[in-house]
């Protein structure tokens, strides 16, 4: 694939300035991860359906049953982990080329190779454990109500996602990046004293070590219940005022009083119970075509996946477009608590110059493949609701 290379950043440039060789950065790395997000897509399709039409997907379940019998989780188990392992193998390029080769070529990462690697095989492994539990619960439910596994499957679902938000700042998350409680005081003072007043309960503000491995910036409000917590990038606590930092905070506390977590979960449940019920429509329609004895039949794995994985992708500028109406709210939350726009604006303008963000793609762009709403169309947003406030 031949990329230009990124101009230089304009030394010269006054901090608070738009500085062009940035943004034609910021477009030129929007465009290749738009182009590998397509590779990605047609490549994914084409393995799926290699996959099912040659034959190797009922040629290793058969293998597997002729080895382990009637012990049909077993079939499964091992059946799933060397699929996923062997897509994850044939993908590895692209994942290579886009997480590590261009951080580094737009100056985005400081990993070293070895460090990569070690963050892709843990994720990897997460991943393999993570999805193979989910897979085989699905397969079991398959086999045990045919009929109305999509809605069990559902449930299932919603029951562990529920169990990982509440565990991911806690278990997952300190394997790739350090956490210690910030440093600063006056800061954590002030990010607590403005939690509390929003009617947040924390655990606590905790710097989240991301300067090793990045020079990109982000906050989070993370975890459930007992596990909440608000992190800060070690990446912007220098670089950004209290103020500032206290108005990306006001944005994710927005999220809390919304109650964003929970409508997202609701339809995150919805679609995903829809992408089910597709999923079943199609294994009973087309399971016997391909030769496969029931729908439990773990080697018509790739309809299931296929019909999944083109659902989703169907259905992501619906999900893409609701999320974009949440972060408008949060960032109107977030005007209204701190009494104005400018350390929001400010905030935001640093945050897609450090991360290199394309601040206005193409609106279709935007629509199908963003969750966020571009920086300059939340700058808009922030100041006309600023505006308003002045006004009432």
């Amino acid at each position: 694939m031949a990329d230009t290379e990124p101009t230089p950043p304009d030394a010269d440039a006054a901090p608070d300035a738009p500085n062009a060789s940035r943004e034609q950065q910021a477009r030129e790395y929007e465009g290749i991860n738009n182009r590998l997000f397509v590779v990605r897509l047609v490549l994914t399709t084409v393995l799926i359906g290699v996959y099912l039409f040659s034959g190797a997907s009922a040629d290793l379940a058969d293998g597997l049953r002729a080895s382990f019998g009637d012990r049909w989780w077993w079939v499964n188990a091992f059946y799933l982990l060397v699929t996923l392992f062997a897509f994850s193998a044939i993908l590895f390029p692209l994942s290579w080329y886009s997480d590590h080769y261009l951080e580094h070529k737009y100056g985005l990462s400081k990993q070293s190779l070895n460090g990569w690697m070690s963050d892709y095989v843990k994720g990897l492994l997460l991943e393999l454990v993570l999805t193979v539990v989910f897979l085989s619960v699905v397969y079991a439910l398959l086999t045990a109500s045919p009929d109305w596994w999509w809605l069990w499957t559902t449930g299932f679902y919603i029951l562990l996602s529920v169990f990982l938000s509440a565990l991911w700042p806690v278990w997952i998350m300190p394997l790739f990046h350090d956490f210690e409680p910030l440093e600063d005081q006056r800061l954590t003072q002030a990010v607590k004293t403005f939690a509390e007043q929003s009617g947040l309960d924390v655990l606590g503000v905790y710097k989240w070590g991301l300067e090793e491995k990045t020079e990109t910036a982000n906050a989070a409000l993370t975890g459930l219940g007992r596990t909440r917590r608000i992190i800060l990038g070690d990446t912007m606590l220098d670089k950004y005022s209290q103020a500032e930092i206290i108005a990306v905070l006001a944005h994710e506390v927005g999220h809390f009083k919304h109650k964003d977590m929970l409508r997202l979960m609701v339809t995150g449940s919805v679609m995903a119970a829809l992408g089910f019920f597709v999923a079943h429509q199609v294994l009973h329609g087309l399971t016997g075509y391909f030769g496969f004895a029931h729908v439990g039949d773990i080697g018509a794995f790739p309809l299931l996946i296929f019909s999944l994985f083109v659902f989703s992708v169907i259905a992501m500028p619906l999900s893409n477009a609701y999320s974009r109406r949440r972060e408008y709210a949060a960032d109107a939350y977030a005007v209204k608590a701190t009494g104005g726009a400018e350390d929001l604006v400010s905030a935001l303008t640093k945050l897609a110059d450090q991360n290199l963000a394309d601040k206005e793609p193409a609106a279709w762009i935007e629509f199908l493949l963003h969750s966020h709403p571009s920086m300059n169309r939340r700058i808009a947003h922030a100041r006309a609701v600023a505006d308003e406030m002045r006004e009432s």
